[in-house]
């Protein structure tokens, strides 16, 4: 197909080579990975079927025709990029974001000014790009707290909730594990006011840096924003700069002249101004993305919770529900004693503190995985609903989020962590989280 003419601006002939079936293929596997992608970020659980397929069976599945030698191989190079300290997706990110300002600088900014987009826009884009590779770089230099047997005191600014948190010695670190910090295996350090490993950033997010974690995916959804309207209008302006809308084209197939429709100017775009139309798709797609990153840590901002606890609140939810479910439709005579939710086992409410919270899943360690299932395996199904049976007990109310201190009083802590604070020893003397948290008195030190 190509353009016949143009009353007001005639065009060149030219080959429109693109191929409409495997354009809608292409795009057709691109919105479902991403809308998979999303799903599996923000709205399903780790143990949702379509989670557990696309996490853990698809890539056995797709393995299993190679020898187990190079099997082991490709597991222990996707283990290494996803679970252990590398630079291959802050290369990657680099590698993204500088491709598509150098197609914006190519194919965009010579058709800047415009009916749509003032001069000015071409040192705009310079300052956004700037921003967002500094985001970036504090993000991935700044570090989340270092949380040492040395440097307790200082980080030690949380009431324990005897719910998610419980006073204790870490197994592996061997010092006392404070309250809202987790050992994370990536690293293989405690981290203070845990959040998640990133791997865009190769860098664990906590209680220090979580604020330019926050900065930088905001950062980037404006950006991302940004350049999709920047995209659109460039093409809006070469619709209307060589009155696509009212030029005839040349059909090959037919050997037939055909009047221009939504179709027809779509091809033709994404012939001649390919750079743009990639660009308005990829910015448009990981737009939506990166909007819903940011939402959910907006969220779990203002109502005073992290990643990690995030995971281990839906954890205590579910196991609420079902307690709940289960003693309602128990009779009075079998039913037991009030629940008490803060000398419970972690076991008991669902919640694994060997979960490892990072930027697409939540996943078990391998050992915890091996020995639940050595557990459940060791009791049949007929001995676990009589255990359930036997200890129907009321769960109470829903436990109660001590460290949520108000919208307000969440992102202050966000944005000036208390580890950081000059007047930290008045924090740590009252240690108090909405009302909720229970005063402890601190265990004085040996010298």
């Amino acid at each position: 197909m190509s353009v016949l003419n143009s009353p007001q601006a005639p065009l060149p002939p030219s080959l429109l080579k693109m191929s409409t079936p495997y354009t809608i293929i292409f795009l057709t596997i691109y919105f479902t990975f991403v809308i998979t992608l999303v799903l599996i970020c923000f709205v399903l659980s780790d143990d949702h079927p379509l989670s557990i397929l696309c996490i853990r069976t698809l890539p056995k599945i797709l393995l299993s025709p190679f020898p187990p030698s190079l099997r082991n191989k490709l597991l222990g190079s996707y283990d290494w990029i996803v679970n252990k300290p590398n630079p291959l997706m802050q290369i990657t990110y680099l590698s993204i974001v500088t491709s598509a300002y150098y197609t914006m600088l190519t194919s965009g900014y010579p058709l800047i000014p415009n009916p749509y987009m003032r001069s000015w826009h071409k040192d705009f884009g310079y300052v956004v790009f700037g921003i967002c590779y500094w985001t970036f770089y504090k993000a991935c230099t700044v570090s989340p707290g270092d949380l040492r047997e040395e440097t307790v005191e200082r980080y030690d600014n949380y009431s324990y909730d005897n719910v998610l948190y419980i006073e204790r010695v870490c197994e592996t670190t061997k010092f006392r594990k404070i309250a809202r910090s987790k050992y994370d295996r990536t690293v293989g350090k405690q981290i203070p006011r845990f959040d998640h490993f990133c791997v865009w950033l190769n860098n664990v997010v906590g209680e220090e840096n979580y604020r330019y974690f926050l900065l930088f995916i905001i950062v980037h959804f404006l950006m991302l924003s940004y350049g999709t309207l920047a995209s659109w209008w460039c093409i809006l302006y070469v619709v209307k700069r060589d009155n696509l809308w009212e030029s005839t084209y040349y059909q090959n197939s037919t050997g037939k002249n055909v009047k221009a429709s939504w179709g027809i100017v779509v091809k033709y775009l994404g012939y001649h101004e390919m750079g743009l139309c990639g660009l308005l798709i990829l910015a448009g797609v990981m737009g939506i993305v990166m909007f819903g990153f940011v939402i959910f840590h907006v969220y779990i901002c203002a109502t005073g919770r992290s990643t990690n606890e995030f995971f281990k609140w839906r954890d205590i939810q579910g196991w609420h529900k079902r307690a709940r479910r289960r003693y309602d439709n128990t009779s009075e005579e079998d039913r037991g004693p009030r629940f008490d939710i803060s000398k419970a086992e972690y076991e008991m409410v669902g919640v694994d503190l060997n979960k490892d919270v990072g930027c697409v899943s939540v996943t078990s360690s391998t050992t915890s995985s091996s020995k639940n299932s050595e557990k459940e395996e060791a009791l049949n199904d007929d001995e676990k609903e009589e255990a359930d049976e036997s200890n129907v007990q009321d769960p109470g109310p829903f436990p109660k989020n001590i460290y949520d201190r108000g919208v307000w009083g969440n992102f202050g802590e966000v944005i000036w962590p208390r580890s950081l604070r000059e007047s930290g020893g008045e924090t740590k003397q009252k240690k108090t989280h909405g009302g909720g948290g229970s005063k402890k008195k601190k265990k004085k030190k040996k010298n």
